[in-house]
């Protein structure tokens, strides 16, 4: 039996910078399709602040007696928003964030650059609370950039997922957090319409040359 990934903290195997970073961007879960008779329900795990601040703590982003209040989650899903745009591919619909949505927000954190010698140059931030846990996120997302990895993290191209996976092929040309869901569904959906608009000239399944793994072989997808 197939299953979806069920939750965003399924990360088996991926350092934990990624798993992170992966588990950040999923709080938004926008899944609605159907699954063995059962349709996924979409949900947010921030539904207030008392969960995000759960969620901060459960990944060890806050500790001590740090004030979380509402203004703190509405700045949580900002930063969600513009990290989760930039693992859209281009059939993943569109951008949630205007450019200047992307200015307002990251502006709100400001990192400094530190340098040592056995630390080497990094990013650092000067926030406390809240704020310098968001920091830490943002941090680790530019970190995984420029080591070549947020380019693993897309989100699935059907509409009804949106779920951002880390794309573990070789050659990172995943499209779907499941090729056996999200890839067969679509795949299934398009040959239908193919067929409601050219009745008398039947396709052979499994011709979509787009369908690719998600993984390689002998890794868990």
């Amino acid at each position: 039996m197939v299953l979806p990934p069920p939750g965003p903290d399924d990360v088996a195997g991926l350092p934990a910078d990624v798993a992170l970073a992966h588990a950040f961007v999923n709080t938004l879960d926008l899944r609605q399709y159907r699954v063995h008779g059962r349709r996924m329900q979409s949900n947010d795990a921030w539904d207030g602040a008392e969960s995000f601040e759960r969620w901060l703590r459960e990944h060890k982003l806050l500790t001590g007696e740090v004030p979380v209040g509402m203004a703190d989650l509405v700045q949580a899903r900002d930063l969600r928003a513009i990290l989760r745009d930039s693992t859209r591919q281009l059939s993943s619909g569109d951008v949630t964030c205007s450019a200047d949505d992307v200015t307002t927000t990251l502006n709100r954190f400001p990192l400094l650059v530190a340098a040592g010698p056995s630390t080497g140059i990094r990013l650092t931030s000067p926030a406390e609370g809240v704020e310098a846990a968001l920091s830490a996120v943002l941090i680790t997302a530019v970190d995984l950039s420029a080591r070549g990895l947020w380019r693993r993290m897309k989100m699935c191209v059907a509409a009804d997922c949106q779920w951002v996976f880390f794309d573990r092929s070789r050659p990172c040309r995943g499209r779907w957090c499941s090729p056996d869901l999200c890839g067969n569904r679509l795949k299934k959906r398009a040959h239908r319409q193919r067929q409601e608009q050219h009745p008398s000239q039947p396709e052979a399944a499994g011709t979509d040359p787009q369908v690719t793994s998600n993984s390689c072989p002998g890794t868990r997808s």
